[in-house]
């Protein structure tokens, strides 16, 4: 079915149904913030089921880095256990090299956030997929509390080395795009800051910063706009401490939504995802496949501090949909599988309004594109997003080995290992999956475990 060799994957598809109940890792967002918090607490927090991928691992050697003492420990049995000794607020210490974040955005833009705050010297950088990537986003607002900070070209780009931190001041702002980590950038700064910072958001995104800082007894304010929107009010260092807490962090709901498409798509399957993340900011993937007729079944197990339970997804017969723009930002990180599950799909799909992709981990339009087309898929870009003319019988066809890439982006790379398991008796060669390792490598462990045919 599948055959690792080197940096590719030979894959096989399979011609039968699966039947399958899983587990997927820790929440990646939530496992980044859970570290960062748990630094900045007054005392030890408990984190178990931490997601151990090359970003996570990355976030706590940044905050070994700063002093904060983080041990695993035996608590549940699992491996994914840890205890983060916090010094509060301003108990970090200047590191003495460069902070490595290596192919993660979410550590880059939340981190600088954090530095911002601090009267010391810092640098940040990273491969050269995240050096790449945008930062005048948070080097902006960062600089109006007056921080100031250095990068490459005239500052948009890591390397990024915070020049002067701390003493900042609270600001008014208003987030251009829809971006959890831009928010979320501001909110740890403003814990530093001088008074109240008010950000305002259009459109809501994912809230698991505000979450963690209600766990942790800190005063958020959230409310909605006249105009629409929210707004979000955060005290500064009037506002007291951090207190330590304890939790569990649920399955990443991006992880799951592989095998969910595996589900629906794959003819005499069921496969249930157990214990997983389903805020609503992150689950906007699941509206656009009711919307197309997929069978999935919800049970909320779990309130607070996220909401979590188990997902099941049965094949269904799925129609084409125009995805509302409303929801983009709520399944941004689902668009490659989700390019997939369109693929098969009776009739039209269309994606607007999803420009964001273009500045991810690779530009994830051109990325879907280009893999797709080599299939034989008819699939239009567009700027700010894609349109797709799929076809059900797809996995029928018995065409030649196709060559696919995952242009070093962790999430093209799993969505083509999918698209491949869905291509009956055809050969599929992906190139470049040492990436997936970037945010799910137990990816192929789970497939291993799928039924061979």
């Amino acid at each position: 079915m599948i055959d690792l060799k080197l940096d590719k994957a030979l894959i096989t598809g399979i011609a039968g149904g699966v039947s399958l109940d899983i587990e997927v890792p820790g929440d990646k967002s939530i496992s980044h913030r859970a570290i960062m918090l748990g630094g900045l607490a007054d005392g030890k927090s408990s984190v178990s089921n931490l997601s151990l991928s090359i970003d996570n691992r990355a976030t706590i050697a940044a905050f070994r880095k700063l002093g904060i003492n983080i041990k695993k420990q035996n608590l549940t049995g699992s491996g994914k256990d840890f205890i983060i000794t916090g010094k509060g607020l301003y108990g970090l210490k200047e590191p003495e090299s460069i902070i490595n974040t290596a192919n993660s955005g979410t550590l880059t833009r939340l981190l600088i956030g954090i530095l911002a705050g601090n009267d010391f010297f810092s640098v940040l950088s990273g491969d050269k997929y995240l050096n790449s990537r945008p930062m005048k986003r948070v080097r902006e607002p960062l600089s109006l509390m007056g921080a100031e900070i250095a990068g490459r070209r005239g500052g948009n780009y890591p390397p990024l080395a915070v020049l002067k931190g701390g003493k900042l001041k609270s600001i008014y702002y208003e987030v251009p795009v829809p971006s959890a980590q831009v928010k979320s950038c501001i909110m740890l700064a403003a814990l530093f800051a001088e008074g109240n910072t008010v950000i305002y958001e259009k459109k809501a995104t994912r809230d698991h910063t505000e979450n963690l800082l209600k766990l942790q007894g800190y005063p958020v304010r959230i409310e909605t706009h006249r105009a629409g929107g929210s707004l979000i009010s955060i005290k500064g260092n009037n506002g007291g401490g951090l207190h330590p807490f304890e939790i569990v962090i649920p399955g990443d709901f991006s992880s799951a939504s592989f095998f969910i498409a595996l589900g629906i798509l794959c003819k005499d399957s069921e496969i249930t995802v157990k214990n997983i993340l389903l805020n609503e900011k992150r689950t906007g993937i699941l509206k656009i496949l009711k919307m197309m007729g997929a069978n999935l079944d919800l049970t909320v197990t779990g309130e607070f501090p996220e909401r979590v339970g188990d997902i099941r997804a049965k094949y269904s017969r799925l129609q084409g949909v125009t995805v509302p723009s409303e929801t983009v930002s709520d399944m941004i990180d689902e668009f490659p599988v989700f390019s997939v599950i369109a693929s098969f799909a009776e009739g039209k799909t269309t994606v607007t309004g999803a420009e964001e992709l273009r500045v991810k981990e690779s530009d994830r339009i051109k990325a879907i594109v280009s893999n797709l087309v080599r299939i034989g898929i008819e699939i239009k870009e567009s700027e700010d997003g894609f349109e797709i003319i799929g076809n059900p019988d797809l996995n029928e066809s018995k065409a030649v080995p196709i060559i696919l890439d995952s242009f070093g982006d962790h999430r093209i790379a799993m969505s083509m290992v999918i698209m491949g398991l869905l291509l009956k008796n055809r050969q599929t060669e992906i190139h470049d999956i040492r990436c997936i390792n970037t945010s799910f490598p137990e990816f192929f462990n789970i497939i291993s475990r799928l039924p061979v045919y």
